[in-house]
């Protein structure tokens, strides 16, 4: 399976999207640009933590206390850093509102630190511009405010593989999200894609990443279909068919996987 980009124009549109305050997007998988997969888990704490700038009521009588968060040590949350050729293709009007986006952002977390959904956005917004590092440390710093999230922790391990190509700390943003969330398939598939792809030293726990998320989702699809595909790609053909028999136990009538098999089982007979 090929890397998966995410189009000019589709940026365009989430962006869009976003400064309108319809959402935040983010894998599946990079591992491409894996991303950066934006998955629907963006707001998963913000029921709790509310809008900027405002606290959770206490009960009568009771002080609201405001949360202690580490510091932040990155780059300056406000700062507009583009790439110039990340940026081509791109009209002057949609610049200026992705930079005045990424501006209104910054000064909203710079108000409120504890404002997850506002550094996923930031690092968002940072990342479309092709100010990778920036990316990073609004990524980075919405994993110290909320450690147990997984959102953060897939869309750093998309940034650092196939931007910042430091293979090792796209692993571990990777484990850290599948500890968070393992019913989360699509980390599995960019793990296993990192290594498969790119961490030549790791290539082999390619299927390893893979059957891991089948003993955490068993029987998944998805995962059986990935994980046939990989030995397919690898040359392992008694792997691939005993893997593409399982999805076609699932699916009877999938005439494509029954030519994959009946395909590979004459590549045994060469």
């Amino acid at each position: 399976m090929n890397f998966f980009s995410v189009s000019k124009k589709t940026a365009v549109l989430v962006l869009a999207m976003l400064l309108l305050g319809i959402g935040i997007w983010f894998r599946d998988s990079v591992s491409g640009l894996m991303s950066l997969d934006f998955r629907k888990n963006a707001l998963e704490r913000d029921s709790i933590v509310g809008e900027p700038g405002t606290d959770a009521k206490a009960d009568e009588g009771e002080e609201v206390k405001k949360p202690v968060n580490p510091p932040y040590s990155g780059r300056d949350p406000v700062e507009v850093r583009p790439n110039a050729g990340e940026m081509e293709g791109f009209s002057e009007s949609q610049k200026q509102k992705m930079y005045s986006g990424i501006v209104a952002a910054g000064r909203t977390v710079k108000e409120n630190p504890d404002y997850f959904s506002g550094w996923i956005e930031l690092g968002l917004l940072k990342k479309i511009i092709g100010d990778y590092e920036g990316a990073a440390d609004a990524w980075e710093y919405a994993g110290l405010i909320r450690p147990q999230n997984s959102l953060s922790f897939s869309n750093l391990g998309e940034l650092y593989w196939k931007y910042l190509l430091d293979y090792p700390k796209a692993e571990a943003s990777f484990r850290r999200a599948i500890q968070n969330k393992p019913d989360d398939i699509g980390i599995y598939m960019s793990l296993s894609d990192l290594y498969s792809y790119s961490y030549a030293q790791k290539r082999g726990l390619a299927d390893d990443a893979l059957l891991e998320g089948l003993e955490a989702n068993p029987d998944n699809t998805d995962l059986i279909r990935w994980l046939a595909a990989l030995y397919e790609r690898e040359k392992e053909y008694a792997r691939a068919i005993e893997w593409w028999k399982k999805v076609l136990e699932k699916n009877p009538s999938d005439v494509a996987v029954k030519e994959a098999i009946a395909n590979l089982e004459e590549k045994l007979k060469q």
